[in-house]
């Protein structure tokens, strides 16, 4: 029979021996522990609570108590019926100077008009005392009722909100001599109020009248309202709580705005209102420390006698683990995947091994993403192909894509006026500014080509407003190329501008390439197309063909168009210069004036077409008329194609060799005679500021 009964299984034996007492016991004591607590925490802040509800009434109860029987002691003993006007004023003074911040004024409006107060605040034109909220309602009392107290209202010559505590007064003959009144500051009055009671973050005070009202709020907008103005289930309870006029006092802990809440009141009968508390009871410190000490002390015994289970079992199942243990050091040392261990038992030693399988299979995982991240560089081309096990494979598909190719103006011959350390230094700088940019944009960097950057937006994953995030993405690149020659001219390098070139086409896009090594990126005709866009640019300036403008026209801003007719392509293509977008880019391109300032001699040059980064055919006899970095005016005796690359050498005295400025042709100007040529300078030789005057 105990045979029958033995525990076999591991489970079983954690189970039986360690977690059912272990667990069993912590629940009861932790649940125990607990509700103490609880109970305790909620009947103290429930206590204090009143307590403190009641200390507010009672003194907003005597401050009105005070104010009235001012009132009455003014009306009863100064005999103010045989006084002046001078008297009753200096009276009116010294009682609104009472150490009280709420009490604002103190007056007297009489039947005929006049109005006698303590401050001197301005009151408006033609101010008349029997059309204010506090006459009116002393003139409406009943005949037995003498005094009485406003809602909220505007003060007349402060603006600020105010409650009117007045008082009629008689004559001895019985006629009314007028109406006695103090007007309390409804802000002011709140801070008093609420000093007494120490709220929580995230808790108010509030008066609220019998007609549920708000008289007092920390927040103006809501004097006025109705207490239930929120829509919230509690503070409905709580206003119909008050308008019965029944319940002196309650609390309520609830759901209010998705939290619990704790919202309580005090009704002041003399004030005819009510005092409001509500506070989040996540705000309420928890006091929990004495229940944290008495799970340890209890919990104590039973952890020691845990541990020396542990270690009893432990001992019995050390054979199986380190069999599991050398298996495992096989796989680190030799880095081998053998086939899964086989599970002989379903007890914990089986679950270790299976856990060990599913290790195995991890570190394959690991692998595979290792090798992902090897081979690929965007994030996004990352997580699409560990979401398919396939996606390493050859191959590709037709998408449309908006493509962006950016290059820098003139780095070819700045190349060679710079250490190869200063060259990798700026290639680093820009091209790693460029690739943020670009990954920001959820574009994709297809490559980099020295000092030109080829990128593409709408794979791997496919948005509606690529073009729109592509042209985007060239505006804050170039708006980035000020804090990159900021960079260079203080690691005494020059500056250096950059043109780009968007086009939106049908591309082949995919994984280029062999088994052993392979590129996920796009080829096609639109590659090409714009790349001779990018090349029809100058320095600091974005082309964009038709494609992509008529997918962007609604929230980009033009600045010019033009016709190309480009290589390759049948038809002239009309060209966009994008000066800014709106939408949620909002990026605008500064602008840039073409002044150039003229030379009192003007320079011969001799102007050489650049084709290919090389040297064009025969050089053309010109002058230098202009120049004011980074554009120059040039007049030659033929006209050179807009966006030709020229180089422009300059004879120096003294000099064997000839100075050099590299730039781009922006306009041509037909003179009759001969062509004015607006350029672009893209570099030029740093002696040349030493022979001509290049202004700036």
């Amino acid at each position: 029979m105990r045979r029958n009964i033995e525990l076999k299984t591991l489970r079983s034996k954690f189970l039986v021996f360690i977690l059912v007492p272990v667990i069993t016991v912590l629940l009861a004591l932790s649940v125990l522990s607990y509700l103490s607590a609880r109970d305790l925490l909620i009947a103290q802040m429930k206590e204090s609570g009143i307590s403190a509800l009641r200390a507010s009434a009672e003194k907003l109860s005597a401050s009105i108590v005070q104010i009235h029987s001012m009132l009455r002691m003014i009306s009863l003993s100064e005999n103010l019926e045989e006084k002046s006007d001078s008297y009753r004023q200096r009276l009116f003074v010294r009682l609104t100077q009472v150490p009280d911040d709420a009490i604002t004024s103190v007056f007297m409006g009489f039947p005929d008009g006049r109005f006698i107060r303590g401050k001197d605040d301005p009151l408006p034109e033609r101010f008349d005392p029997r059309k204010r909220p506090w006459y009116i309602e002393a003139m409406n009392l009943p005949p037995g009722k003498m005094e009485g107290a406003t809602e909220p209202y505007l003060d007349a010559s402060t603006k600020r909100p105010v409650i009117t505590l007045y008082r009629r007064v008689f004559k001895g003959a019985g006629s009314l001599m007028g109406v006695l009144g103090v007007d309390v500051d409804v802000i002011l009055g709140s801070q008093s109020i609420t000093k007494e009671i120490e709220l929580p973050p995230g808790g108010h005070m509030i008066l609220v009248n019998n007609s549920g009202t708000i008289l007092l709020h920390p927040d103006e907008r809501a004097i006025g309202l109705d207490l239930d103005y929120t829509g919230e289930s509690l503070d409905i309870k709580v206003s119909g709580d008050i308008k019965n006029q029944e319940v002196p006092f309650i609390q309520y802990i609830d759901k209010r705005f998705g939290a619990k809440w704790h919202v309580g009141f005090h009704r002041v009968p003399a004030a005819g209102s009510s005092i409001v508390v509500m506070f989040p009871m996540e705000r309420v410190p928890k006091p929990l420390r004495l229940l944290t000490l008495q799970m340890i002390a209890v919990a104590s015994p039973f952890l020691i006698g845990l541990l020396v289970l542990l270690l009893v079992i432990i001992k019995k199942v050390s054979q199986p683990v380190v069999d599991l243990t050398n298996s495992a050091v096989k796989v680190a040392e030799e880095d081998s995947y053998h086939n899964p261990l086989e599970v002989k038992s379903s007890d914990e030693v089986g679950r270790l091994t299976e856990a060990f399988n599913t290790m195995m299979e991890g570190l394959r995982q690991r692998d595979f993403i290792r090798d992902t991240f090897g081979r690929y560089v965007t994030k996004e081309v990352v997580e699409e192909l560990l979401d398919s096990p396939d996606g390493l494979k050859l191959g590709g598909e037709k998408r449309e894509v908006t493509i962006m190719f950016s290059d820098l103006r003139g780095f070819t011959p700045l190349s060679e006026h710079l250490s190869p350390d200063q060259i990798i230094d700026l290639l680093n700088r820009f091209l790693g500014k460029m690739a943020d940019i670009i990954s920001s944009y959820k574009g994709t960097v297809n490559e980099f080509v020295g000092d030109a950057v080829l990128a593409f937006f709408g794979a791997p994953v496919k948005r509606q407003d690529s073009p729109a995030r592509a042209v985007a993405c060239s505006l804050a690149m170039q708006l980035a190329m000020e804090d990159i020659n900021h960079q260079n001219k203080e690691q005494g390098l020059p500056s250096v501008s950059m043109g780009i070139g968007v086009n939106t086409g049908e591309v082949i896009v995919g994984n280029i390439g062999s088994e052993k090594r392979v590129k996920y990126g796009v080829v096609g005709h639109h590659i090409n197309l714009t790349s001779r866009v990018q090349d029809a640019t100058v320095g600091g300036q974005i082309l964009i063909t038709p494609s992509t403008y008529e997918q962007v026209k609604d929230i980009v801003f033009i600045r010019s168009s033009r016709s190309v007719n480009f290589k390759g392509v049948d038809e002239g293509v009309t060209i966009y210069e994008v000066a800014g977008i709106k939408g949620p880019y909002n990026l605008t391109l500064p602008e840039e004036t073409r002044d150039t300032k003229p030379l009192e001699n003007p320079l011969a040059v001799s102007v050489f077409k650049i084709t290919g980064k090389r040297v064009d055919g025969s050089p053309l006899a010109g002058q230098l008329t202009h120049i004011s970095t980074p554009w120059a005016r040039v007049n030659l005796p033929e006209q050179i194609k807009l966006s030709s690359e020229i180089r422009l050498d300059i004879p120096v005295p003294g000099q064997v060799e000839s100075e050099c400025i590299y730039a781009k042709v922006a306009e041509v100007t037909d003179k009759g005679d001969n062509y004015d040529h607006l350029v672009r300078i893209s570099y030029l030789t740093p002696a040349l500021t030493k022979v001509i005057d290049i202004g700036s």
